[in-house]
């Protein structure tokens, strides 16, 4: 192909590759673009030499440090697993002057000047030289490489592109020997999470003498917060790429948040009425050996399912404790409600189907506010056979008391508890809230104010930090 079929341009551009794309936006944050809604692709060249000069005055800042352990050496400790055998951390290091480590680094980054006769891979513009695993995290090195010709990196890429995988660090949390990114398909949300990144990053850098240590789940914290602090809706869903590019060990994990459970948790945490019952939430997911935010941002990114079910048996828990619902059943009765309509896209139709027949039970229990009445129904929710026996004996009783044609339970009601699908369990979890909620609402036997409404401030204080 000759170079007169592509474009000239060294525009740094958005393209298939999620961490290139991160890299992008990474470029827009060196170059001091605050502006989330500015696309990386309308960087001046002016712009993107700016930032990549910034990038490098950091890596030849390294030539100067004797080894990772002293101050400022992050970004020479960080090269291990970014790019190693570069010429930031060859073999002979130790052997080598400053201004001989000095001068490689700044020829392995200084601009390219060639033009190829190819594309670049990634975004079509003209490429400047082929690269691999030393500039390309995650690419196969020289010596691995089998399916090109001895000593050719490979993959072709333009100035636009390389500079984007240089800046990839800058969008990255850099901890515990790998790197986070936090990437969408929705360009907004991915500029303005990678701009804070970029932020971050550079005030690690200043502070840090070493790569930090990862705390657990750490970077589904970080993440989950970010989507927390995002003010408009969020059009696509969310990964979380952990990876390391080190000789050691090549790694790479994604971890995916779909559009639906991204915007729920966006809003959720929002200072609303259903703020409140995330609140709980994240006080549901609290253990002893882990704050609930920690838990909660585990599931999200990789249990997702999970979220819903630990606010169901955290109300079970509480139910059975107090053998009444507990204050924090309203709050999360509508959270669940907002989850399984939201986020598992069950029809509101059902949603009103399940609570009408939770209504009903509810009716049916207020007329014996014994302990043992709503102990007895939690019991047998659990357990398909058990609840469809007890429906049984509750819808007689319905008749005999109301002596009403109108049956406790409907035929599109038992289908929906009973009939084999993937909503059944979440629709006998509904009942199961449903129920507490209208017992709560009545004030039947309602349960009082405990301490743990002064442990939930620790709680979420573990959380803001």
């Amino acid at each position: 192909m000759s170079t007169a079929s592509v474009t000239t341009s060294a525009q740094v551009r958005l393209t298939a590759h999620p961490l290139q794309r991160v890299g992008a936006c990474a470029v827009a944050g060196l170059a001091g673009v605050k502006d989330r809604r500015r696309s990386p692709e309308s960087l001046s060249s002016e712009e993107i030499e700016f930032a990549r000069g910034r990038m490098t005055a950091d890596v030849v800042a390294t030539a100067d440090l004797a080894d990772t352990k002293v101050p400022g050496s992050f970004w020479l400790a960080a090269s291990y697993l970014l790019w190693p055998n570069s010429k930031m951390n060859p073999t002979n290091r130790k052997s080598l002057s400053v201004v001989e480590r000095r001068n490689q680094i700044m020829q392995w980054r200084q601009r390219p000047t060639a033009v190829l006769d190819v594309p670049c891979v990634l975004c079509g513009q003209v490429a400047c030289g082929f690269y691999g695993k030393v500039d390309i995290p995650l690419a196969a090195s020289v010596e691995h490489r089998n399916t090109t010709v001895p000593g050719h990196d490979g993959m072709a890429l333009c100035v636009g592109c390389l500079t984007s995988f240089h800046a990839l660090p800058y969008g990255c949390s850099i901890r515990g020997g790998k790197a986070a990114a936090l990437h969408s398909w929705d360009d907004e949300v991915l500029a303005k999470m990678t701009l804070r990144q970029v932020l971050r990053t550079k005030l690690q850098a200043d502070l840090t003498t070493t790569s930090a240590s990862a705390g657990v789940y750490s970077r589904e914290v970080e993440a989950l917060r970010a989507l927390r602090t995002y003010e408009h809706p969020i059009r696509a869903g969310v990964e979380l790429y952990v990876f390391s590019n080190s000789n050691k060990q090549q790694t790479l994990d994604v971890h995916s948040i779909e559009q639906p459970l991204a915007e729920w948790l966006r809003t959720t945490l929002q200072p609303t009425v259903l703020g409140i019952g995330f609140r709980y939430l994240i006080r549901a997911h609290h253990s002893p050996k882990a704050a609930g935010s920690v838990r909660l941002a585990y599931n999200a990114f990789h249990h997702p399912q999970r979220l819903a079910g630990t606010a169901v048996s955290y109300l079970a828990r509480l139910t059975d404790a107090l053998g009444a619902p507990a204050p924090e059943t309203i709050e999360l009765a509508g959270l669940y409600q907002s989850f399984i309509r939201e986020v598992l896209g069950v029809p509101q139709r059902e949603v009103d189907q399940i609570v009408q027949l939770a209504d009903r039970i509810g009716e049916l229990l207020r007329k014996h506010p014994q302990r043992g009445t709503l102990k007895e129904f939690e019991h047998v929710h659990s357990e398909p056979v058990r609840l469809q026996a007890w429906l049984k004996r509750q819808a007689t009783a319905w008749t005999l008391q109301r002596q009403v044609s109108e049956a406790l339970v409907t035929t599109e009601q038992w289908r929906l508890l009973f009939e084999p699908g993937d909503r059944v369990r979440f629709h006998r979890d509904l009942l199961f809230v449903s129920v507490l909620e209208h017992l709560a609402k009545t004030g039947w036997l309602a349960g009082t104010p405990t301490d743990r409404d002064d442990q939930d401030d620790t709680i979420l204080a573990e959380e803001n930090q």
